[in-house]
């Protein structure tokens, strides 16, 4: 594999020259928070006792999912809910702490 970029400019036909500079443009379409920002805890966190049982978080897929015009049944919520606690509650509490929700323990972009 080559350890230089070989690109073809729609106005020229050969390669970028080794020592020239290429500018990428890039467009960003939207901007939004992902499902792991502390916003969306607060969301979640129905009683704001800092951390998300099972319930909360049903109710939360719930709405989303209703809100999307795909309301699932019972066994959907259920089989996602054991994953999510499963990868979430690492201290196996039944309980999803905002330290174990925002592992990133920022927002990311």
């Amino acid at each position: 594999m080559a350890s230089w970029l070989k690109m073809v400019p729609s106005s020229t036909a050969g390669p970028v020259p080794p020592n020239a500079t290429v500018v990428f443009e890039v467009e960003v379409l939207s901007v939004s928070r992902g499902p792991r920002s502390m916003e969306a805890f607060g969301q979640i966190d129905l009683d704001k006792d800092r951390s998300l049982t099972k319930a909360e978080v049903k109710e939360y897929l719930k709405l989303e999912y209703e809100k999307g015009g795909k309301p699932r049944d019972e066994p959907f919520y259920e089989k996602i809910l054991t994953d999510i606690f499963w990868k979430s509650d690492q201290d196996r509490d039944g309980q999803i702490s905002a330290k174990e929700y925002n592992i990133y323990e920022r927002d990311e972009l």
